[in-house]
């Protein structure tokens, strides 16, 4: 193994190479060219010491720095009170005023935010006050809604700090320079002009042609500010934002005119001020004008009704006529009308008619059935081909055509019954005042005569002998369908009364029951009829009385 020694002059020193390989090293050998121990490791540490030295050299070039510029302070100087302090409202207009003091320098301004403390929402002033304009409302709550005014009032925070002429801001954000309090302003008022609505008669909807161009105007007006924005809204449209205060509907040749088809609208304008409060109008009106319907009348003059009589005198019978309004028809009759419809107002509208209904209210059919039928519009075809539309309800058309069902037949008794008849034109409305007929069916029955006799009648059935003294009263009362009167009521001594109701024209009462009703010799009999729609023949010939004598038994 060779032997080495520190390196000298850039050279390694040791055994020579042409050395024996076997000799053997004991020691470590040195030269006189050879650095001694001792002094390599003096030679160390100067080295480490320099090292150091320049490291805490290079240190000391930047020291710690320690800031002694103090902050400013900053102090509202008119402000309102605060609204955790005190529930008080200001005006969403509102003037404040603030000032700073710098104890190692000077205030060179300030920043100043609202509702938001972060660092990036603060705005820098020289001022030293503002007049701010608040709003009550988000944005968000006056697009696209619904118009109603969600508040008129909004508590805000007001966050003011001075800066030096160093550039510090004041760190603290206390009650000296912070300050929520609530904004509040009115509402905005919307104002409708021009045709629509129709000013004269307030309680009337305005009622338009279908398809004809027609304009909305309006004014809004603000008590404390002004109006910045409108927006409406109608039927299914809902406008954007607009400084427009009128609008026009079915022009097509109009740009931003709105479509409305028919229908009844109720149109809602809001109205937003430079608080971002909102304020409404409505105004109603109905786009396409109701169709007219009318009952046709034979010849010109008043509307009439036809009939097929069923019943007379008690007998099968069938008898066709016409009836005037408010007249009378028999009971148990087969009615029918015929009618018409027009939709052209003068030409603002096609005359589009596609369909009738008809209902009898109050009135029935066949023991109380109800008779409406729907609006319907073809029921078949002639021989030529035409359409035929329903626009009468006479049995013999409505048979031809396989729709018996739309008969008004077996018609029940009843005063004052009405039939409707309404149009109904292509785009769906009805008529809103239909065709009206008023009229009655069945006759009253009358009370022909009242009779009292004595008579002796057997009671009991015993035969001959057991007969006893009574008093045979008969009625004839007449119906003019039936013949003959179905009920009767018979009062005894204004005591006593008696129902029938099985076409009976006679009762025997014995002298005893009369003489139990009244202890005197004179007693009363009174008769009143009616028939079988429970009409009762119509006073006062159609109750009769009559006065007897029965004499005291001994």
């Amino acid at each position: 193994m060779p032997l080495t020694a520190p390196p000298v002059d850039g050279r390694l020193y040791g055994v020579p190479i042409h050395a024996p390989r076997h000799l053997p090293v004991v020691n470590q050998v040195s030269s006189e060219n050879e650095m001694p121990l001792r002094l390599w490791r003096i030679t160390a540490l100067v080295v480490f010491t320099l090292v150091t030295g320049v490291v805490l050299l290079s240190c000391a070039k930047d020291p710690l720095k320690v800031d002694r510029n103090r902050p400013p302070q900053t102090f509202l100087v008119a402000a309102p009170v605060d609204t955790s302090v005190a529930d008080i409202a200001y005006s969403y207009r509102i003037h404040l005023y603030w000032r700073g003091e710098d104890s190692d320098g000077y205030v060179v301004g300030y920043e100043y935010s609202w509702d938001d403390s972060s660092i990036g929402a603060f705005k820098f002033t020289t001022k030293t006050d503002s007049i701010f304009e608040l709003t009550v409302n988000d944005s968000s709550q006056i697009t696209g809604g619904t118009g109603q005014n969600p508040s008129t009032a909004r508590t805000h925070t007001f966050y003011i700090r001075a800066v030096d002429n160093l550039g510090k801001p004041d760190p603290s954000l206390t009650i000296y320079n912070r300050r929520p309090f609530k904004a509040q302003t009115v509402a905005p008022l919307v104002t409708f002009t021009g045709a629509i609505p129709n000013l004269s008669d307030s309680a009337a909807i305005d009622t338009l042609c279908e398809g004809t161009p027609f304009t909305v105007s309006w004014y809004g007006r603000d008590p404390d500010g002004i109006v910045t924005k409108y927006r409406f809204d109608v039927g299914a449209y809902h406008s954007p934002l607009t400084n427009d205060s009128t609008v026009t509907f079915n022009d097509p040749g109009i740009p931003g005119s709105v479509d409305l088809p028919s229908g009844i609208y109720t149109m809602t304008v809001t109205a937003i001020d430079n608080a971002n409060a909102v304020g409404t109008g409505t105004v109603q009106f109905v786009v396409n004008r109701d169709p007219e319907t009318v009952i046709l009348n034979q010849p010109q003059g008043s509307p009439v009704g036809h009939y097929i009589q069923h019943f007379l005198g008690g007998q099968e019978v069938h008898i066709e006529g016409t009836f005037a309004p408010d007249s009378t028809v028999p009971y148990r009759s087969t009615v029918w009308w015929t009618w018409d419809g027009n939709d052209s107002h003068g030409g603002c509208e096609a005359n589009c008619i596609n369909g009738f209904s008809i209902v009898l209210n109050p009135g029935g059919r066949n023991d109380n059935l109800p008779y409406i039928v729907g609006f319907t519009d073809s029921i078949g075809t002639d021989p030529q081909g035409n359409t035929v539309h329903f626009k009468t309800n006479d049995p013999a058309v409505l048979n031809q055509y396989g729709f018996n069902q739309f008969i008004l037949d077996s018609l029940d008794a009843g005063i004052e019954m009405q039939v409707r008849v309404a149009a109904r034109d292509c785009s769906g409305r009805a008529d809103g005042s239909p065709a009206t007929f008023h009229f009655n069916c069945n006759y009253s029955p009358t009370l022909e005569s009242v009779t009292v006799a004595d008579t002796l009648y057997d009671f009991d059935g015993n035969g001959p002998d057991p007969a006893e003294p009574a008093q045979i009263i008969r009625w004839v009362g007449l119906d003019y369908e039936d013949g003959r009167t179905k009920h009767a009521f018979v009062i005894l001594d204004d005591t006593l009364t008696l129902t029938f109701s099985r076409f009976e024209d006679f009762k025997i009462v014995s002298n005893r029951d009369f003489q139990a009703l009244s202890t005197g010799t004179t007693h009363t009999v009174k008769v009143r009829v009616s028939d079988r729609a429970d009409f009762l023949s119509k006073l006062p010939d159609g109750q009769k009385e009559v006065i007897f004598q029965i004499p005291l038994t001994p």
